[in-house]
């Protein structure tokens, strides 16, 4: 239980981002529904990344857009980038959302264990299913 009162104190109030998500799955070709999160384990927590518009809004306003550093590094992210990325969507399965500053921390901990394609590739599962409008026309 002394884990649980630990891990909660570098969660935020995960309530104000209860907003249901809007219908896209018309949108896409593959159905968000089906696009299932990666899941990390971290201090025996199960968590994963996903994304809303009010974390892509809170990690925009502090660095480069999203699909700006997209474009500007061929479709990749710098170590940086991915790790604060994936911060600002690392949440408790369930739960709520780590810190940015304490995510960043527990992502980089998650490069260095399963490698940078793994966590690269949760992030861009999570924006996909979670914020398609991020690359719509992307691909004109």
């Amino acid at each position: 239980m002394a884990e649980d009162t630990e891990l909660d104190a570098f969660l935020e109030d995960s309530a104000a981002d209860a907003t249901e998500a809007e219908d896209i799955a018309n949108e896409l070709e593959q159905d968000p529904e089906s696009m299932e999160p990666q899941t990390f384990t971290v201090r025996g927590h199960v968590c994963e990344i996903r994304f809303s518009r009010k974390r892509i809004d809170l990690y925009e306003e502090r660095h480069t857009p999203i699909i700006a550093s997209f474009y500007k590094n061929d479709g990749m992210f710098t170590f940086k980038e991915l790790a604060a990325i994936a911060g600002y969507g690392l949440k408790v399965q369930g739960g709520g959302y780590f810190l940015p500053q304490k995510a960043e921390e527990i992502v980089n901990k998650l490069i260095d264990t399963n490698g940078y394609p793994v966590v690269f590739q949760a992030v861009m599962m999570a924006l996909q299913r979670d914020c398609a409008f991020l690359f719509k026309g992307a691909g004109n």
